[in-house]
């Protein structure tokens, strides 16, 4: 019998099947896992030998909800997470202008008034320290942005009028603030983007680096191509270029935002379809790079308060419901035409209202157009009901949640639902216990997109002020991990393929200095990563 490609041995792999969870080798043939053995069985004959003696092996981490292309972006802009005060910020806004032609864009990411007061820039303060260049700075939610006055008379904002499904934020004199919401952005970003593929290549490759040193191996872009969030119609292509340059390691699933969806001619006795030119819908692709659900978005933020929720917001203006982004029948409507054109749908939907209407779609595209090839899903799901948990569970839908918000957001989510609705906030353990889908999921860059320290949150679920966020959620170390991995799997319709170690997975896997069952809680985030491997195939360390 001929050598296989790689035998990985000497340690404890993880494998996440539980028909057998622990083994002490791996043998890999052409990028899959061809076997796995216990210490008393003999592996085979190989070509290479990969000795992780003392260390642990797992699946490769995929994080089922993340903005690759706009966090590989944010690593060139100004970091205003990484500023203590206003003038901290004016400052490194005032140092990136002056390396910055005249007339040109000055771009910065991470803005969250929680780190400052709760409060925005004051526009009079970043035109003085702007005065030639335009601002475009990022909130950490990804649904507003702040603007300069220079920038507001670059893109004619006076002139806009009312925006559906989103705002330009106004003082009691009637005067912009430079704060846009939801939609609003839009305005300014037609005067950005399109971005060059060359720009976004060198983006996703920026991103992918970060990834193989945390240990992804894999993950879910949610919303490309169009719309508020999307970064050029040509974003699929710049996906494929990185892949031919090799500057992305990691497997990818692309979400095509609803915006760019279009009427498609066909039959007569076909239905009348939204859908892409030549009918590329989900599951158009293969394993390294595919085309996932259309995401849509129903609603906007809890950080803020636009999420569309039954009961007020606890913070922010009083008697505020927030809102949808269109009207309930025609995201409705798109839903439904999408899915008959075999799109899964991916529904962004913070507030429990939000959600009511996305499982009320589900549960009727279902019946009429039957399950798509990946689950129909839910992004974020801020606040879910135990009703609402039970009917997503009931219909297989996903439910994409982000316990890892706690530290950098939990005290800002428990101020916007108050002490009635905590226990609401980004669940976890209902979904599993329901039997509904968990993933691992980061939302990058809104917040850390490190998966070691998204699973410690998932146990700890604590916010920066040490209070444990709805302590009915919290999850052991094995939930975690198996969300991180298998759950991730399911959720994006990969479970034949990745999310365990056992023979005809994907051989993608992750190298830990400590067994993570085995380690304290506190101290899950420290374990260091020695090894990324894709496909039998190193992209970080010493290992693969």
């Amino acid at each position: 019998m001929r050598p296989v490609d790689k035998v990985v041995t000497g340690g404890l792999i993880r494998t996440m099947d539980e028909k057998n969870p622990e083994a002490h080798w791996m043998a890999i043939e052409r990028g899959r896992v061809v076997a796995v053995g216990s210490i008393d069985e003999q592996p085979p004959e190989a070509r290479q030998v990969e000795d992780v003696s003392g260390q642990t092996v797992v699946p490769g981490f995929h994080d089922a909800h993340c903005h690759t292309m706009w966090f590989g972006l944010s690593l060139g802009d100004v970091d205003a997470a990484a500023c203590n005060s206003f003038d901290e910020l004016y400052a490194a806004l005032a140092e990136r202008a002056s390396t910055t032609p005249p007339g040109q864009w000055v771009r910065a990411t991470g803005y969250n008034q929680a780190l400052f007061g709760g409060e925005y820039p004051d526009i009079d303060r970043l035109d003085r320290v702007l005065p030639h260049h335009p601002l475009f700075m990022r909130h950490t939610s990804g649904h507003a942005c702040i603007v300069n006055s220079v920038a507001m008379d670059v893109v004619g904002l006076e002139s806009a009028g009312e925006i559906d499904g989103g705002a330009v934020v106004r003082d009691e004199h009637g005067r912009a603030t430079g704060v846009l919401e939801e939609r609003a952005q839009a305005i300014v970003q037609q005067h950005l983007l399109p971005l060059s593929n060359a720009d976004m290549a060198q983006a996703l490759g920026r991103a992918s680096e970060r990834y193989g040193r945390e240990g992804l191996t894999s993950f879910t872009e949610t919303g490309i191509a169009g719309g508020w969030i999307g970064h050029s119609p040509r974003e699929l292509a710049a996906y494929q270029s990185a892949k031919e340059q090799g500057v992305l390691a990691q497997r990818a699933q692309l979400m095509v935002v609803s915006d760019v969806l279009h009427d498609l001619d066909g039959h007569a006795d076909d239905p009348r379809v939204l859908g892409l030119d030549a009918g590329i819908r989900t599951g158009f692709g293969d394993d390294s790079l595919s085309v996932g659900p259309m995401k849509i978005f129903l609603d906007g933020s809890m950080l803020a308060w636009t999420g569309a929720v039954s009961e007020p917001f606890s913070a922010g203006p009083p008697d505020n419901y927030g809102y949808f982004q269109a009207e309930e029948q025609a995201l409705r409507d798109t839903m439904l035409r999408a899915s008959a054109a075999g799109w899964a749908v991916g529904a962004h939907a913070i507030g429990d209202r939000a959600v009511a209407l996305a499982l009320d779609t589900f549960e009727e595209a279902l019946s009429r157009f039957g399950a798509p090839v990946v689950p129909h899903r839910i992004e974020h799901g801020g606040v879910v009901t135990d009703e609402q948990v039970a009917h997503a569970a009931r219909l297989g839908v996903a439910i994409v949640t982000q316990p890892g918000f706690m530290p950098e957001l939990g005290v800002q989510m428990r101020a916007a639902m108050g002490p009635a609705r905590e226990g609401l906030i980004h669940r976890h353990r209902s979904l599993l216990d329901a039997g509904a889908m968990a993933t691992g999921s980061s939302d990058r860059p809104v917040a850390t997109g490190v998966p070691l320290q998204i699973i410690q949150s998932m146990v700890e679920r604590l916010d920066s002020e040490g209070v444990v966020v709805g302590p009915d959620e919290r999850v052991s170390i094995e939930q975690a991990l198996w969300s991180y991995t298998v759950g991730s799997a399911q959720a994006t319709g990969s479970a034949g393929s990745r999310g365990m170690l056992a023979a005809g997975m994907l051989a993608d896997y992750v190298v830990l200095a400590a067994d993570p069952v085995a380690t304290p809680v506190e101290e899950l985030s420290t374990i260091g990563i020695t090894g990324t491997v894709v496909g039998g195939t190193r992209v970080f360390g010493e290992h693969g």
